[in-house]
């Protein structure tokens, strides 16, 4: 059985993730930082039906955090086959309106964090030479948006780093890949008004918005172990938006 551990787990995309892979027969890691009862509720609900899940909580901006999580992970004798790096945070702002801290803050928990905790897993998937990597971004990453210029530049150097990382780590078994979701219903985009909800769904060729589901259906096809020549790519979830 592989292990896969999925940040943010709790979260709207992650829960999807989380149950997807659950569903695959994978040993799911559902970690979190903050939201403890609703990892642990999501754990309950899942193991009812008979799915194998832990949580665990790490703050993955914080190195002691980290390196407590990663001994956490290794006395219970879990070993990170695949890792869907989707924890993320959201702080729109004009430029001009927007707090430096809220800039930084973005970039680190979006870019740095993922970084701080592959750069901790990265030996054991070396070690047994093999790993899937996947990275949550954006469709933002690729052609800006307004307002959102913290986020959309987290996500662009989020997807350069699978670039670089998927020619990096390729000789070691390991892939590399980053899913671009577009406009999906969760609770980081519920003060998305409806209006621009309705303009961007016109825009969509499926004519909707994208689910949650989707995003971790193209999770487990880049988590596959048929994938294993499958890196450095960046797959867009919008409904052929882009």
């Amino acid at each position: 059985m592989k292990t896969v551990l999925v940040t943010g787990g709790s979260g709207g995309i992650g829960q999807a993730i989380v149950q997807a892979f659950a569903e695959k027969k994978y040993h799911v890691i559902i970690h979190y930082n903050r939201s403890k009862d609703k990892a642990e509720a999501l754990k309950i609900r899942l193991e009812k039906v008979g799915l194998t899940v832990d949580i665990i909580q790490g703050d993955l901006l914080n190195p002691s955090s980290l390196d407590a999580m990663m001994h956490e992970l290794s006395k219970r004798q879990l070993v990170v086959d695949v890792l869907i790096n989707n924890a993320g945070l959201k702080n729109d702002n004009p430029i001009d309106a927007m707090p430096d801290d809220d800039f930084i803050r973005v970039m680190q928990v979006n870019t740095e964090g993922p970084w701080k905790l592959m750069k901790r897993l990265v030996p054991s998937m070396k070690k047994q030479g093999y790993g899937r990597i996947v990275n949550i971004t954006s469709g933002v990453a690729k052609e800006g948006r307004a307002n959102q210029t913290n986020y959309a530049a987290s996500k662009a150097a989020l997807e350069n780093l699978t670039l670089s990382l998927g020619k990096e780590l390729g000789p070691f078994g390991i892939t590399v890949n980053a899913v671009a979701p577009g406009l999906i219903e969760t609770p980081m985009t519920e003060d998305v008004d409806q209006d621009t909800k309705e303009a961007y769904i016109k825009r969509v060729p499926i004519g909707r918005l994208v689910k949650a589901e989707d995003v971790a259906h193209a999770c487990l096809f880049f988590a596959d172990e048929k994938s294993g020549s499958i890196s450095g790519q960046i797959v867009g979830v919008n409904g052929g938006l882009r």
